[in-house]
C-alpha cells in the first residue's frame, strides 16, 4: 500500500497515545515529524477527533464514539453518545436514550455485540424483544462504540440497519503500568419536587487497569453506580375503538378518544455496572483474555393519577353536550353518564417498576505467526427481566339498602350517580378536563378493582466461532479470512395475572347473610374474596401535582388488608388461557460461515483497499407452546396454578429453517492524502422480533362455510414460519479530512427491503395449514387463522448523510480552543406499515423513520477549561407504543433536547464537572393525526450533575 504523510491529527493522536488503525509505516513516518507542532486534544476534544480517526482508517462504512479514557464521556449510557452520530437516533425512555434508531429503521434491525459477541436483550416491555436497551450499558464501562452501516463477511449477521459494536478496554494497551479512574457526580431534577417524588441521585464510578509480568499479563476491572429520579408528569389518550355518529347526521363516521389518562410518574433508576478483564500475551504471538461484564438496572415506576374511559361504548349509556369536532375526530365535549355500564372516571394507581439483569462473559484465544492468525472465541450471554403491572383502580360510590321482590332487605352499593366531566383538547398539549366531584373524597371514593399481570423474560445465549486469516504477497488482495460462527439462542416469557373487582367500578348488594350478589362481573383467582368496594382510609395520601389533586396509594399494603398476604400472586389459570398460551419459548440455533479478501492495491496512482467476501448462515427457529384443539381429540393433560388440568390442548414445537447468502463489498479510495471515496454494497438479513414467532395459540369451533362440517379456528400472538428481514443496500461517500484534525463526509445510502411483518386473519380455505405446521383436529375442517405473516410491502429506504467537523485553532488568543462537530441526515421510504385501530385506512412510514434528524456540538477548550454544548433535533417518525400483548403505531411528534456540561483540570488529576441535561425541559409527545390529537405528553424535568473525575 502506498503511504502518505499524515495529517496533523493524525500525528497528534499518535502522540497522545490513542490507538488507531494505521500502517507501522505511518507511525514511522509520525515519528520522524515529532518535532512538528500538533493539536493538543483532550477531553470531548479527544473524543470527537478519535472518532473522526477511527472512521477515517476502518474499512467499512462506519461511525465511532471513542471514549478514550474510560469515564471520559459525560453521558448516563452509551445511547446518549451514539445518538449524537450521523444517522442514528435514540427513543427517549424516562427522559434517557434507550432505543437506538439508525437509517430511519428501530431497534428491530439492529444487532448489537459487546467485544465481537452478541448480546442478549431486557428491552422487552410486554413481551421478550431482540433489540438491546441501551441505558442497560454504562458509558462509564464502553470505551469504543461504533456503528457499522456496512457489512463486512466476518461480522455477525443481523444487522439490517446497522450493527452496533460495543468494546471494552485491553489493560494491555494502557498509557501506564497502573491506571486509576474515579468519578463522582451528583444529580439534581427540577421538576421532581412538584410532584413529591425524589429530585437528588448520584453517579459514581471507578476503573483500573494494570499490567503484571513485564507487561504480559493485564488486569482491568471498572464498576459504575447509577441512582436517579425517575418522574415525570404524563398525560394520554387511550385509543380509539370504532366510529361513531357524533354529530347526529345518521352516518357512523366521527371518532373519538376511549378515553384519557393523567398521571404523575414517581420513582428511581438504580443501576450497577460491573466490568472485568484479565489478558495474558506472554509473547507477541499469544494472547489469551478474559471479559465480564454484568449489569443491573431496576427502574423504580409508580404511577398515580385520574383516568377516564370508556367514550368509545354505546351513546345510549351517558349524555355528549357541547360536543366539538376537527376533521370528524371529537376534540371537546361534556360527558354526563346515565348508565353503571357506561364511561367511568376514577383515581388510579400502578406499579410499573422493572426489574432486568444481564451477564456476559467470554473467552478468546488469539494466536499469530508472521503469516497468519487464529482466533478461536467462546462467550455466553443471557439477560432476565420482570415487570411487575400492577393496577389499582378507586371509584365514586354511593351506599344504601334496597328491598328485593321477596321482602328482602340488603345492603347496596353502585356508582355514584350523576356523575359527570368535560374536556378539550390543546394543541400538542394535555387535554384539559373539568371534574364534577371530588375524586379525593373518602366518603364516596373506595377501591372497586385490584390487579396485577406479572411478566418474565428471558433470553440466553451460548456461541463459539473460529476466524483464520492468512497473509499473502499479491498486487490485490493483502491476506484472506476464513471462520466459522455457531449460536444457540433461547427466548423464553412467563405470564400470570391476578384480578379481582371490575375496571369500570362494582355494583351489587349483600344479603343479610352475607352473600354477595354482583351486577357486574368480579374476577378473582379462587381466593373466594369478598366482591365489596374497600374502604381507602389508612391506604391513601392526597397529593397535587400537575394541576390537580390525586391519589398516591399504597397497593401492597391495601392488597394485604383485602386479599391477606401472599393470597395475590399471579397465576397461570385456564379461566385467563392466554396466560398459558402466551408463555413458552423460542429457540433458534445458527451456523454461520463466511470467507474474505482483504484489498491492498492501486489503481492508477490511487491506493485502494477495503474487502469483499460471503457469508453463510443457517437458522433453525422452533417455537414451544401450546395449541388448542377442538372435538373429540384428547391432547395433553396441562394443570393450571389452580389445580385446574384440560386436555383439550397440546404441547407444540415447530418453525422453519433456512439459508442466506450475504455478500458484500467495501472498497476504499484514497484520492488523495486528505480525500477519499468510499463505496460499499451487500446483502443483510434480521431475523423477525421474538415476541412475533411465539408458536402457542387458542382456538375456538363452529361450522364450516358448507353449513354442515365442524371448522376448527386458531388464534395465535405470533407466526415461527416467518421469513427474517432481508434487504440489498449500497452506500457511497466522500470524507475529507483537514489538516487541522476536522472532516467533512457526504455519503448517500439506499436499501430494497423484501417484506415487512403485519397482522393478518386467513380465512377457510385461504391457506395450507400442514405446511405452516399446524394440524387440524380429526373430523375438522381447517378455518380462520388469526396469525402474523410476512407482506409484500417492502421497498427502497434512501437517504442523505452530511458531517462536519472543524478545530478553529487560527483563530486568536483563547478562541483557537473552539470546534464545531454537525451532522445532518435526510431519510425517505416508499416502505410502510398499516396503522391499526389508531389510522384506520392509513399507511404510516416505516417504525423510527424520521425525515430530518441533526445534531450540532460546539465545544471549546481554554486552558484548563473545557465545555461543550450539544443540540439535537429529531422530526417526527412512527413509534410502535405497547399495549397489552403487542404494540400499536403512533406519531412521534419532532424534538429538541439540548444538553451542557463544563469541566476544569486541576494538576492533581482532579477535574471537576458540571453538567445540564435536557436544558430545555423537552417534552416527549405523540398524536393521532393533528396536533389537536395528543396521545401522550411527557414531561421530565432537568437534569443537573456536579461531581468530580480523578485519575493517575
Amino acid at each position: 500500500m502506498s503511504t502518505f504523510k499524515p495529517s496533523l491529527l493524525t500525528a497528534a493522536l499518535i502522540a497522545a497515545g490513542v490507538s488507531h488503525s494505521v500502517s507501522a509505516q505511518e507511525q514511522e513516518t509520525a515519528k520522524k515529524n515529532e518535532e512538528v507542532e500538533v493539536i493538543e486534544v483532550r477531553g470531548i476534544s479527544r473524543s470527537i477527533i478519535a472518532s473522526i480517526d477511527k472512521k477515517r482508517f476502518g474499512d467499512t462504512v462506519s461511525e465511532v464514539v471513542d471514549a478514550g479514557d474510560l469515564a471520559s464521556l459525560p453521558d448516563i449510557s452509551i445511547a446518549d453518545a451514539l445518538s449524537r452520530l450521523p444517522g442514528v437516533t435514540a427513543v427517549r425512555d424516562s427522559g434517557q436514550s434507550s432505543q437506538l434508531n439508525i437509517r430511519g429503521m428501530n431497534g428491530d434491525f439492529i444487532q448489537t455485540t459487546l467485544n465481537g459477541r452478541e448480546q442478549a436483550s431486557t428491552s422487552g416491555y410486554s413481551a421478550g424483544s431482540r433489540w438491546i436497551s441501551f441505558d442497560q450499558y454504562p458509558s462509564e464501562l464502553i470505551t469504543q462504540a461504533a456503528v457499522y452501516k456496512s457489512p463486512k463477511a466476518s461480522l455477525v449477521e443481523g444487522g439490517v440497519a446497522g450493527s452496533v459494536e460495543l468494546k471494552t478496554a485491553n489493560p494491555l494497551d494502557a498509557d501506564k503500568t497502573h491506571n486509576f479512574n474515579a468519578s463522582a457526580r451528583f444529580s439534581h431534577n427540577d421538576a421532581a419536587s412538584d410532584i413529591d417524588a425524589d429530585a437528588n441521585g448520584e453517579r459514581l464510578s471507578f476503573s483500573y487497569q494494570g499490567k503484571f509480568l513485564d507487561e504480559t499479563l493485564g488486569f482491568g476491572i471498572g464498576a459504575a453506580f447509577l441512582n436517579q429520579p425517575n418522574s415525570s408528569v404524563e398525560f394520554s389518550g387511550h385509543s380509539p375503538e370504532g366510529t361513531r355518529d357524533i354529530d347526529g347526521d345518521g352516518e357512523a363516521n366521527e371518532r373519538s378518544f376511549n378515553g384519557y389518562q393523567y398521571r404523575n410518574s414517581v420513582g428511581t433508576d438504580e443501576r450497577l455496572g460491573l466490568m472485568s478483564t484479565l489478558v495474558y500475551q506472554p509473547t507477541d504471538n499469544l494472547k489469551v483474555q478474559f471479559d465480564y461484564f454484568h449489569s443491573t438496572f431496576d427502574s423504580e415506576d409508580r404511577k398515580n393519577g385520574l383516568n377516564l374511559e370508556g367514550l368509545s361504548r354505546s351513546s345510549d349509556l351517558y349524555d355528549l353536550r357541547n360536543a366539538k369536532l376537527e376533521n370528524g375526530f371529537l376534540v371537546a365535549g361534556d360527558v354526563y353518564i346515565t348508565d353503571t355500564n357506561g364511561p367511568w372516571v376514577e383515581m388510579r394507581s400502578e406499579d410499573q417498576s422493572t426489574e432486568s439483569t444481564t451477564d456476559s462473559f467470554g473467552l478468546n484465544l488469539d494466536y499469530s505467526t508472521d503469516k497468519w492468525e487464529i482466533s478461536f472465541d467462546l462467550a455466553h450471554s443471557e439477560g432476565e427481566k420482570t415487570r411487575r403491572d400492577m393496577i389499582a383502580s378507586m371509584h365514586a360510590y354511593e351506599f344504601g339498602t334496597a328491598t328485593l321482590e321477596d321482602g328482602t332487605v340488603v345492603e347496596t352499593w353502585q356508582e355514584l350517580s350523576n356523575q359527570y366531566f368535560g374536556f378539550e383538547h390543546q394543541s400538542t398539549d394535555a387535554a384539559k378536563l373539568v371534574l364534577g366531584h371530588d375524586y379525593t373524597d373518602l366518603a364516596h371514593m373506595r377501591l372497586g378493582d385490584w390487579e396485577q399481570f406479572p411478566h418474565k423474560y428471558t433470553d440466553k445465549i451460548d456461541s463459539a466461532k473460529l476466524d483464520f486469516k492468512y497473509h499473502i504477497e499479491h498486487d490485490i488482495i493483502s491476506s484472506v479470512e476464513v471462520g466459522v460462527r455457531w449460536s444457540k439462542r433461547e427466548f423464553t416469557d412467563q405470564r400470570s395475572t391476578f384480578r379481582w373487582g371490575a375496571r369500570e367500578g362494582q355494583n351489587g348488594y349483600r344479603l343479610p347473610n352475607g352473600e354477595i350478589v354482583t351486577n357486574k362481573n368480579c374476577e378473582f383467582n379462587h381466593q373466594n374474596h369478598a366482591c365489596v368496594p374497600h374502604d381507602l382510609t389508612g391506604f391513601v395520601t392526597v397529593k397535587n401535582g400537575g394541576g390537580f389533586d390525586y391519589f398516591d396509594l399504597d397497593m401492597i399494603g391495601i392488597a394485604n388488608s383485602v386479599f391477606g398476604a401472599g393470597n395475590y400472586e399471579g397465576q397461570q389459570t385456564w379461566e385467563h388461557n392466554w396466560t398459558l398460551v402466551e408463555s413458552g419459548a423460542v429457540k433458534e440455533e445458527v451456523t454461520a460461515a463466511y470467507v474474505m479478501a482483504n484489498i491492498d492495491t492501486e489503481i492508477g496512482n490511487i491506493p485502494v483497499s477495503g474487502n469483499f467476501g460471503v457469508r453463510a448462515v443457517r437458522t433453525d427457529t422452533k417455537s414451544i407452546g401450546i395449541q388448542q384443539i377442538q372435538g373429540d381429540e384428547v391432547g395433553d393433560s396441562i394443570t393450571d396454578d389452580n389445580g385446574v388440568t384440560r386436555t383439550d390442548y397440546r404441547h407444540v414445537n415447530y418453525g422453519p429453517e433456512y439459508t442466506d447468502i450475504l455478500p458484500s463489498l467495501n472498497l476504499n479510495f484514497r484520492i488523495t492524502e486528505q480525500d477519499q471515496i468510499r463505496f460499499a454494497a451487500a446483502k443483510v438479513m434480521g431475523r423477525p422480533p421474538v415476541n412475533q414467532l411465539r408458536g402457542g395459540a387458542g382456538s375456538w369451533a363452529d361450522t364450516a362455510n358448507d353449513g354442515v362440517s365442524r371448522r376448527y379456528n386458531v388464534w395465535s400472538k405470533g407466526n415461527p414460519n416467518l421469513d427474517p428481514f432481508r434487504a440489498n443496500q449500497m452506500d457511497l461517500s466522500y470524507e475529507h479530512y483537514f489538516e487541522d484534525g476536522g472532516a467533512f463526509v457526504a455519503a448517500l445510502f439506499w436499501k430494497n427491503i423484501e417484506s415487512l411483518i403485519e397482522d393478518v386473519t386467513y380465512f377457510e380455505g385461504e391457506i395450507d395449514w400442514s405446511s405452516i405446521g399446524l394440524e387440524v383436529p380429526e373430523g375438522f375442517v381447517p378455518g380462520q387463522y388469526q396469525t402474523t405473516r410476512n407482506n409484500d410491502k417492502g421497498g427502497y429506504i434512501r437517504g442523505l448523510e452530511l458531517a462536519y467537523t472543524t478545530l478553529f485553532d487560527n483563530l486568536p488568543g483563547v478562541f483557537s480552543g473552539l470546534g464545531l462537530n454537525a451532522n445532518y441526515s435526510y431519510t425517505e421510504s416508499e416502505t410502510t406499515i398499516d396503522g391499526g385501530s389508531n389510522f384506520p385506512d392509513l399507511q404510516l412510514d416505516l417504525p423510527g423513520l424520521s425525515k430530518h434528524v441533526w445534531s450540532t456540538t460546539i465545544f471549546w477548550n481554554i486552558d484548563k477549561f473545557t465545555t461543550h454544548l450539544n443540540i439535537r433535533y429529531r422530526d417526527e417518525y412512527t413509534y410502535l407504543g405497547a399495549t397489552p400483548g403487542g404494540t400499536t403505531p403512533t406519531t412521534a411528534d419532532e424534538y429538541t433536547v439540548v444538553d451542557w456540561q463544563a469541566t476544569y483540570d486541576f494538576d492533581n488529576g482532579i477535574q471537576t464537572v458540571f453538567q445540564i441535561n435536557n436544558l430545555t425541559d423537552e417534552p416527549n409527545t405523540s398524536n393521532l393525526g393533528s396536533s389537536l390529537r395528543t396521545g401522550e405528553d411527557k414531561v421530565f424535568g432537568r437534569q443537573y450533575f456536579l461531581g468530580f473525575n480523578y485519575s493517575f
